[in-house]
């Protein structure tokens, strides 16, 4: 059982793209190791795929707080396509140049979840694919994937969150109209849920992920960029 998992300090230099399905995606699975690595010197940027104003402007407050940038696309849940994003998310990954990615993973019940989830691994292969446009290829050096609503049976990484647990609750409250929908169940939730992987960290609160792997397929990728520091 790893005891100090966090990212090492300082992360200067570190380039975080967080893609999420819906608006508090992003804040429900990574909000404190967003607020983390931004804290550490890191630049965050977080991509919501939907949403209303509404809801894009609880997002843009609570990532505020957490300290990333917001790129928001307006539309409806239910609506997203695997080729569609993907398509959406080449150009972005290869002008933001993320060395780590962070996304839904295919365990979760939400079918935008895990659409989301195959388009961003398609993203992540073909943007770094030098076949065309070798100038512009970037190929990020992990992707991870977090939990939103079902718990990952097996993580295989737990981020230590404790020093900023706060930033994510305070987060979660921003999204005013998800509150009062749920008469609060998500801010109950999501942090027991960073407090059972802290226990399970051996520390206060944590977040949970689980890495995939991007494949080589050929001598047809531009090579990962290096990072000033990693996951331990």
């Amino acid at each position: 059982m790893p005891k100090d998992t966090r990212i090492s300090a300082p992360s200067k230099g570190n380039r975080l793209l967080v893609v999420g399905a819906h608006a508090d995606d992003e804040t429900f699975g990574c909000g404190g190791t967003i607020a983390l690595e931004a804290s550490l010197g890191a630049e965050v940027t977080v991509c919501c795929l939907t949403g209303t104003p509404t809801r894009h402007r609880e997002l843009r407050a609570a990532c505020k707080i957490l300290g990333a940038k917001v790129v928001a696309d307006e539309g409806e849940d239910f609506a997203l396509s695997v080729r569609g994003v993907s398509d959406r998310l080449i150009p972005l990954i290869r002008r933001i140049k993320p060395n780590i990615i962070i996304t839904h993973s295919s365990l979760d019940y939400h079918p935008d979840h895990t659409i989301v989830h195959k388009a961003v691994l398609r993203a992540a292969e073909w943007a770094g694919h030098a076949t065309l446009e070798r100038e512009k290829a970037w190929r990020p050096r992990r992707l991870l994937c977090m939990e939103i609503n079902n718990l990952f049976p097996a993580p295989t990484l737990f981020v230590d969150i404790s020093e900023i647990a706060d930033l994510k609750r305070q987060a979660i409250i921003s999204f005013r109209s998800q509150m009062e929908k749920t008469e609060g169940y998500y801010l109950s939730f999501n942090m027991q849920k960073a407090q059972l992987r802290g226990l399970q960290a051996d520390c206060e609160f944590a977040e949970a992920f689980m890495e995939m792997p991007l494949p080589f397929h050929g001598p047809f990728y531009a090579p990962p960029p290096k990072m000033s520091t990693v996951f331990y």
